[in-house]
């Protein structure tokens, strides 16, 4: 039979962690049961499987053929670190698997910290690089006589480097207050602001009020604010190329524009679902419930499906990427057919 000290843990009201730490070690025997959204776990799962492989061979080669085979300009630099925050995004994603398919967290407090905010640093700068890109497009089309003197590559590269500092900044926050909880004797990666009070009454009170702020920061400074800026220089761009008659003039903007549109149309559901979840924490009083971590867990595999969409949108969009992959390939294959010591010829 369950111990009374067990079935008084285990009777707690869906939707509250317990901080009780003596049921955390009663519970650590009894069994994770977590509730299913249909076929959505291994839907997930098979996601960010296939997300995981095409990343990172996507963006890898992206990586490569930035670093070895184009000219390094401005775009470059920017292209190149639009692919390393991609591709550290595609790293972490057989962690997520593993976390999603054992239902619980498993893996101890300290790389709960570490995963979670090296998820959020590839997704910031991810999200600041498309602003970086959006907004030195705008410039040069706007101010291409200003651009053409003041466009450097160590000015793109420092920029870079701000990006990357500010994605670090914005992440922070989850290496300090992520921890661990249970709920229904699941262990769960959970985001705890406020952890010092004593009484559970102004516990919850503190950990929704600091929710409204992180989710709505969250919200405003990796979502909503990076399109307001990416939409105001595509429409800005827009203009100014009508204005001049240069109808044709939009062909080498296509790239950026379906980057930034893939992003969006890939991250809208995890910053929605985000706002739910806000939604649920402040009017229903529930910290946490296992099915909607389940749907925030699949609109976040969603949104990692842009970094694996971003290569191939370099393969058959960007025609200078294009050119340079398609003429390295024989090359590549020559080598690989010739004996060692021997060159293939030109």
């Amino acid at each position: 039979g369950v111990s009374e000290g067990t079935r008084d843990c285990s009777d707690r009201q869906p939707g509250a962690l317990t901080r009780d730490h003596s049921c955390f070690r009663k519970m650590n025997a009894s069994r994770c049961l977590s509730e299913e959204v249909g076929s959505l776990r291994p839907l997930t799962v098979a996601v960010l499987s296939a997300s995981f492989v095409v990343g990172v061979l996507g963006n890898g080669l992206v990586l490569g053929m930035t670093v070895f085979r184009m000219a390094f300009t401005v775009s470059t630099v920017c292209f190149f670190h639009l692919a390393l925050a991609d591709f550290m995004l595609s790293l972490s994603l057989p962690v997520a698997m593993y976390y999603i398919a054992s239902k619980q967290w498993l893996l101890g407090e300290w790389a709960c910290k570490l995963y979670i905010t090296f998820v959020f640093l590839g997704y910031f700068a991810s999200n600041c690089l498309l602003v970086l890109i959006s907004v030195d497009r705008c410039i040069s089309v706007l101010y291409p006589v200003w651009a053409l003197n003041h466009r450097t590559v160590q000015r793109a590269s420092w920029l870079a480097f701000g990006v990357w500092l500010l994605a670090a900044v914005l992440c922070s926050a989850h290496m300090k207050f992520r921890t661990i909880r249970k709920w229904n004797d699941c262990t769960h990666c959970y985001l705890e602001f406020n952890s010092e009070n004593e009484t559970a009454q102004v516990w919850i009170e503190g950990v929704v009020e600091s929710h409204i702020i992180g989710s709505i920061g969250h919200f405003l400074l990796g979502f909503l604010g990076p399109l307001a800026i990416i939409g105001t220089c595509a429409h800005l761009i827009r203009a100014k190329l009508l204005r001049d008659g240069w109808v044709h003039a939009n062909r080498p903007k296509r790239l950026l524009l379906v980057l930034v549109s893939a992003f969006f149309i890939c991250w809208s559901p995890f910053n929605v679902v985000l706002l739910v979840h806000l939604w649920r924490r402040v009017m229903l009083k529930e910290l946490y419930h296992p099915w909607m971590l389940l749907i925030l867990q699949a609109s976040f595999a969603l949104g990692c499906v842009n970094s694996s969409l971003n290569s191939f949108l370099y393969v058959f969009i960007g025609r200078d990427f294009q050119e340079k992959f398609f003429q390295s390939l024989p090359s590549a294959l020559a080598r690989s057919s010739c004996p060692r010591g021997k060159a293939p010829r030109e």
